[in-house]
Formats: C-alpha cells, sequence, structure tokens
C-alpha cells in the first residue's frame, strides 16, 4: 500500500533557512495528524550547525532520505546551475522512491526539481502540489540573472509548461502571485491555485530590555533591523544611502544579519560607519533575541518583481511586532498592507532619502510605533500565524489524496 504524501525540496531538516524550516514545519504537522509522510532532499551543507548527519532517519514522523549532490559556491550563476542540476539528478536516479507516495509536494526552488515529480506522475500516476516560493523564470528575468531565450530559460518554461498541465494543486504565497500565476500560465485554473502564506518559524520573545542589555544596545537606541536575504530580490541601495544618511545620528543604529550576493556591499560600506553592525545569519534563541531588541524591520523587494516571491522574515517582523519599512513598488503587496493594515510606511526601490525619513518619523513617534506594533501582531495572529497556514497545508493534502483513491 502506497503512503501518503513525499516532500521533494532541496533543503530540509536540520538545516536552519526558511527553505528548509517551513517544508519540515509541514510534513511533521501532516505527520502528526496521522498522515505517512516523507522527505527526499539535498544533504545538507551551507545551513546546517550539526555536523554530519545521517543519510535516512525518521524525525517527528518524517522519513527522511538526504541525496548528496554537487554544491558549489551559489555566489556565480553557474555555481548555482551546477547545484540546481546535480541535485535534480540526484533525485532523477531515485524516482522509484517516489513510486511509493500517493503525492508528492515539490517546491519552487530549485526551478529545475519539478522534472522529478512530472516524470513520477508520468511513470505512476502520482499527484503533483507544487509550492510557488518565487515565480521562474521571470523573477531571473527580472533580477537580470538569466536572459530571456537562452537554452536554461528555454528549459524552464518547458517545465512549468508540463508541470501546470499536471500539477493536482499549485500553492501560491501572496494573492498577488495567484493573480500572476493565473495571468501568466494559461495551462491552470483558478480552483487549481490557493494562496497559502510563509509563517513565522521562531518563537516571539518579549524581553526587550534583556535582548538589548545582551546585544550591547540601550533602551535609548532606535534599531532599525534588516534580516535575511540580500541578494537578486533585493535592493540595498536605499539600505546603504539611509545608513549613510544617519550616520551621525547617535541613537539610530543599523542590526544587519542575513547574506546573499548583495550583502558585500553592505559590508564593504558598513566599514566606516559607527551606527551599523553586521552579523552573519542568525538562527534560534540569537535571532528571536535579535527581533525582540529591534525597534522597525525593513523588507525589500527589487524593481519589477511584484507578484514573483515574498520575503519570509516579514512574517518574523509581524509577530515580533516590528513596524515595517517596506522598500517596494507600490503596487506590491508589502507597500499596500503596509499602508492599508496601519503597521508600517512604505519607501520607493533605490531611494535612501524617503528610507531615511520614515525611519526618522518612527524614532520621532513613539505613539505611532506603539500602533504599529499593535496592528503587526494583530495582522499576524489573525492572518499568518502558524498554525492558520499548517490547517489550509492539512485541508489541501486531505482534498488531493481523496481524489488520488
Amino acid at each position: 500500500m502506497k503512503r501518503d504524501i513525499l516532500f521533494l525540496c532541496q533543503f530540509f531538516y536540520p538545516e536552519y533557512n526558511s527553505s528548509a524550516t517551513l517544508p519540515f514545519d509541514t510534513a511533521s504537522y501532516l505527520a502528526q495528524n496521522g498522515y505517512s509522510v516523507g522527505a527526499l532532499c539535498g544533504y545538507p551543507r551551507e545551513y546546517n550547525t550539526s555536523g554530519e548527519v545521517p543519510v535516512r532517519e525518521t524525525k517527528d514522523g518524517v522519513s527522511i532520505h538526504r541525496l548528496h549532490y554537487m554544491q558549489l559556491s551559489r555566489h556565480s550563476r553557474l555555481g548555482r546551475l551546477i547545484n540546481y542540476f546535480s541535485l535534480t539528478l540526484s533525485v532523477l536516479l531515485h524516482i522509484f522512491e517516489i513510486k511509493d507516495y500517493q503525492a508528492v509536494i515539490v517546491y519552487s526552488n530549485p526551478p529545475v526539481l519539478p522534472i522529478a515529480a512530472i516524470l513520477a506522475n508520468r511513470l505512476f500516476k502520482t499527484k503533483i502540489i507544487f509550492v510557488s516560493y518565487d515565480v521562474y523564470p521571470e523573477v531571473a528575468y527580472a533580477s537580470g540573472s538569466l536572459r530571456e531565450g537562452s537554452t536554461v530559460s528555454s528549459v524552464m518554461q518547458r517545465i512549468n509548461r508540463s508541470l501546470f498541465q499536471r500539477a493536482e494543486s499549485v500553492v501560491a504565497l501572496t494573492d498577488e502571485m495567484r493573480e500572476y500565476l493565473l495571468d501568466h500560465r494559461p495551462e491552470l485554473s483558478a480552483n487549481r491555485v490557493v494562496t497559502i502564506s510563509n509563517w513565522a518559524h521562531e518563537a516571539a520573545d518579549g524581553s526587550k530590555s534583556a535582548a538589548r542589555a545582551e546585544l550591547g544596545y540601550t533602551d535609548e537606541d532606535f534599531i532599525v533591523a534588516y534580516f535575511g536575504n540580500i541578494g537578486i530580490c533585493q535592493d540595498e541601495t536605499a539600505l546603504i544611502q539611509a545608513m549613510n544618511q544617519l550616520a551621525d545620528h547617535k541613537n539610530i543604529k543599523f542590526l544587519i544579519a542575513g547574506h546573499g550576493n548583495k550583502m558585500p556591499s553592505v559590508r564593504q560600506a558598513a566599514e566606516r560607519l559607527p551606527n551599523v553592525r553586521i552579523c552573519d545569519f542568525l538562527t534560534g534563541t540569537a535571532f528571536e533575541h535579535a527581533v525582540a531588541a529591534s525597534s522597525c524591520g525593513i523588507v525589500s523587494l527589487e524593481q519589477g518583481l511584484t507578484g514573483m516571491c515574498a520575503p519570509s522574515k516579514y512574517y518574523s517582523y509581524l509577530q515580533g511586532g516590528l513596524p515595517i519599512l517596506a522598500i517596494a513598488e507600490q503596487s506590491s503587496y508589502l507597500s499596500k498592507e503596509a499602508l492599508h493594515s496601519e503597521i508600517g510606511l512604505c519607501s520607493d526601490v533605490g531611494n535612501g532619502v524617503q528610507l531615511t525619513q520614515n525611519i526618522l518619523k518612527l524614532y520621532r513617534n513613539p505613539e505611532l510605533c506603539k500602533k504599529m506594533l499593535d496592528n503587526a501582531v494583530r495582522l499576524y495572529t489573525e492572518k499568518y500565524a502558524r498554525g492558520i497556514g499548517l490547517s489550509k497545508y492539512a485541508a489541501l493534502v486531505k482534498n488531493v489524496l481523496r481524489t488520488a483513491n
């Protein structure tokens, strides 16, 4: 008898990035609710602090099989492509493991990985649930990392056509991503695309004074946080400009923790600025304390990416009650939600003057910050809380498995 659901992804437990923690949250929740669950994923390296881990293990009811593959530097385009295809080839060599499951949940990162789900559908009639973290190849076009009409672009488009013809359900992270997919993927119909937002993986930490003391800040400091990726999908220009423009303000401090191919530019700018602290990627209690210590949080999307991706740290900011400083197009859900829900302020991509003005507005108006804090926590609780997203995934899986029987 076939098992229920297999998670097919690059990153998984015990890795600490959101591309690992979110699938593992979902998998373990389904296992706790009586489903037989497995995971076929890459062997952890870059985002792992646990040392050597077994190739196979069962964790929280999830049977995990980790595959070795080439893991070159992701800072080069060639390195990323080799990693993508190496992982996908490794999965294809284990394609008969997918045969043992009624359905597979496959993620958009890396964008060629769905080839394995498509083949399993053709060979074994395995049902496909596709989770769109980023919309490829458009994200790569907009960020300049891929040229339209290239060989890789053509491969991605062929994968998309087959995937969206065969997928039982497609998960979009935001309503605007759902609309984008329906507008640009003619193979899809509205009843097959559902919005399920991501959530904060970390626990909320309310001890602000203690967290600040631990990090060397005082209660008088106004701490502007930027956590997470600073890569091809994020704008670093406005951040660097604001860091410079506020360098002489003794109480406004920047706390930046993360990684990405734009981080070297941020580090270089911060070398001569006394108001900026740069940390490596933070996880667990270290990240929880950093959120608790912060006064507001910056979230950013590059020009032309509206509807194509959703920053994961946005949900951590909301859960932690941080007013949002959105750097995005006015049409983006980040800008619209910041204004409509009164959780933050918006500035245009690349506009450090606007960002600086918004930081000063929050710094000079504690009552406004308190109002946005309360609104952020309320929005997270009512719309983005972990249990809401997990319940939606459980309902989706139940429906897909019903059609498989």
